[in-house]
């Protein structure tokens, strides 16, 4: 008996072995996933100025550029159940999170711009009320006041709405306005101009003037529209350089290359309802011809991209093509496997003694630079899927290999005791187990010799006791008198089949239960990550 306890300890104590060692691993595979991982992988991403040599009275600011967050909603995955809805907007929206505090703790930029696609459905038909908790999400997601940082904000097709259909709002463009800034604005930021065009309003504007034959020379502006923004800026002397911010890419050759940071495919002009791929290529060359800007940044295709464009003169520094950095989505639910942001220096030099004017006594300078993010998706399908499946697979050949050895020696024990009664059954309980070596199933007793006459009394089976990973029997036993004298027999009655489903049952239900002893753990440190990413600045 203290061999059996000894193995029974044995088993126990692997048990607790396995299940203790999967939960750490799990453990610590969450915290590295969910947690660790974005400050690690941001870990290289430096601004681009750090390796400039110093310049005496030097000025740089440092701009950080995100492209189309588009913060998802119930509209965004229409053939999905309402659970898989609210877990994907859960998902995305966490990842979000994490992404840019991690992202705003570790560059510290002055100044950050978004260009476009804020919102995945900003521009559907919606109430005020829930217009603006769409908007309070944004905000809730991407903290700003708590730095203190200026915000400049581009409006992108799914902001406003590209062309006419039913599920776009008329209140659109006013509610974006509101709540977001100005279509199309101008601002100084290191003494370089920055100038934020409405991409989208420019491609309804183009349309209209090709529908209606006219070149950009002659060309009536729509009041308030791009083209006349654009054209009014050109109209007036500027000396220090541009840079243009604009959703929608410019025009390009079908097989331009967009360089080996590209996920993909390249840029390929086309249009769909709600959207358009790139500029027109009179519309591109408006642009290239009246600002002449030294660097051009858009959105909208999610993946990254650099081509440099043709100019039609060259620049006050011999130049005569110009970069265009299509910026990575921030969003892990572009279909892109990396996220990523852009990371833009400028740089200018000002006297030794600064004037409120800041001008510059040598021309300034741009360097920007991309950051990538975690790969949200690989994680759950590299990382966790396969460790799920290793965890059900120790956890499952550990219950079988477990419910087999407690099997056989249950079935030794058997043996054992029948040796006089073959192919059959047996309980802990059973009273001819607790009978004397060498006394036969059916024996007389010395009990009661005087009795009255013979009386038979059957009596209930015995109840059997269910062990987990061990057989059970059942049996039969009866007292009756004979000739004055008590007698006893009992009749074990074979009980394989229903051994092998007791044994089944426990098996799945030890398995089961193993399954969640390993998982608590970790989904609970899941659930303490996320609700550290969603409060953290609270």
């Amino acid at each position: 008996m203290s061999g059996h306890r000894r193995n029974l300890q044995l088993r126990g104590s692997s048990h607790i072995m396995v299940v203790n060692g999967l939960r750490a691993a799990w453990i610590i595979v969450v915290l590295w996933c969910e947690v660790y991982t974005f400050d690690h992988v941001l870990h290289d991403c430096q601004w681009p100025d750090i390796h400039q040599p110093d310049a005496p009275n030097a000025r740089i600011a440092r701009v950080l550029v995100i492209a189309d967050p588009q913060i998802v909603d119930y509209r965004s995955y229409p053939m999905r159940n309402p659970l898989m809805k609210a877990l994907g907007q859960f998902i995305i929206d966490l990842n979000l999170r994490r992404s840019w505090h991690s992202t705003i703790n570790r560059v510290r930029p002055h100044a950050v711009v978004f260009l476009g696609d804020l919102m995945d459905n900003g521009r559907a038909t919606m109430s005020n009320s829930e217009y603006d908790a769409y908007v309070a999400r944004f905000y809730d997601i991407f903290k700003l006041k708590e730095f203190s940082i200026p915000t400049f904000f581009l409006p992108g097709n799914h902001d406003l709405g590209l062309g006419e259909d039913v599920s776009f709002s008329l209140e659109a463009g006013m509610r974006y306005t509101s709540h977001f800034g100005p279509w199309n604005h101008k601002t100084t930021i290191g003494n370089h101009t920055i100038l934020f065009i409405d991409a989208v309003a420019m491609v309804e504007e183009d349309m209209i003037r090709a529908d209606r034959g006219y070149s950009y020379n002659n060309w009536p502006a729509i009041a308030g529209g791009s083209v006349e923004f654009v054209q009014q800026y050109a109209a007036r002397e500027h000396t220090s350089p541009v840079v243009l911010f604009t959703h929608i890419p410019l025009a390009r050759p079908l097989d331009a290359d967009c360089g080996p940071l590209r996920e993909r495919g390249t840029i390929r002009q086309g249009h769909g309802l709600g959207y358009q791929n790139t500029l027109s290529n009179e519309a591109s060359q408006f642009l290239l011809r009246l600002l002449g800007p030294s660097l051009i940044f858009s959105g909208d295709d999610h993946d990254y991209c650099d081509y440099s464009h043709s100019l039609p003169f060259s620049t006050a520094s011999g130049s005569t093509t110009v970069r265009e950095v299509t910026v990575k989505s921030f969003s892990m639910a572009m279909g892109i496997r990396r996220p990523g942001f852009q990371l833009l220096s400028l740089i200018s030099t000002v006297p030794a003694m600064e004037t409120l004017t800041q001008l510059p006594n040598s021309p300034p300078s741009l360097l920007d630079t991309p950051c990538f993010l975690p790969d949200q998706l690989g994680i759950y399908l590299n990382v966790y899927l396969p460790f799920i499946l290793f965890s059900v697979l120790c956890l499952l050949a550990f219950d079988v290999h477990r419910s087999l050895r407690g099997n056989k020696q249950a079935q030794r024990q058997a043996d054992v005791a029948l040796r006089p009664i073959h192919n059959s059954c047996r309980t802990n309980n059973d009273e001819l187990y607790r009978r004397s070596p060498g006394q036969s199933a059916t024996e007389d007793t010395d009990d009661d010799s005087m009795l009255p006459l013979p009386v038979t009394k059957p009596a209930g089976p015995t109840p059997t006791r269910q062990l987990r990973g061990r057989s059970s029997s059942s049996s039969n036993s009866w007292t009756f008198y004979l000739l004055g004298r008590r007698r006893y027999t009992s009749l074990i009655l074979p009980c394989s089949i229903a051994n092998r489903g007791m044994h089944e049952v426990g098996l799945l239900r030890g398995f089961l239960s193993d399954v969640v002893e390993v998982a608590w753990p970790p989904l609970l440190v899941f659930c303490i990550a996320a609700w550290r990413a969603m409060h953290v600045w609270e």
